[in-house]
């Protein structure tokens, strides 16, 4: 009897506003259950557009299958978020925002197209969001 190799979960980069890291680190805890098709990478916002940071945020985004955009009530202002959904959509990668705040909608950040939104957060619709073809 052949061994049924487990589904490799595409990995998703998550790009979010520093005062929402909280809502990055309960998506990847979110995604270790093994029922929710996901992986999450994301990196620190700490001193964006350095050249060591763009080159470490293309490469992260490269290997991606696709951009989720947490969005919170200053999303909008970032300018390395915009950075990476730019970048992101160079590279052919489908971009999905998810609005983190039950019942209030954000301001969406400049690069990202409302087609791209998602206004609730629940972990299998973003799955969902995430594996359809555009």
């Amino acid at each position: 009897m052949a061994v049924k190799e487990p589904k490799k979960k595409p990995r998703t980069f998550i790009s979010f506003h520093h005062k929402d890291r909280h809502a990055k680190e309960l998506l990847k805890a979110q995604s270790k259950n093994k029922n929710i098709p996901l992986y999450f990478t994301s990196t620190s916002q700490d001193k964006p557009f350095s050249n060591k940071w763009k080159t470490r945020v293309k490469k992260r985004i490269q290997n991606s299958s696709n951009l989720l955009v947490v969005i919170g009530k200053d999303t909008y202002k970032s300018k390395a978020v915009n950075w990476e959904i730019e970048q992101a959509r160079k590279m052919g990668k489908k971009v999905v925002g998810v609005q983190i705040h039950k019942g209030k909608h954000h301001r969406l950040p400049s690069a990202m197209r409302k087609s791209e939104e998602l206004k609730r957060w629940k972990v299998e619709n973003i799955a969902r969001r995430l594996r359809k073809r555009r």
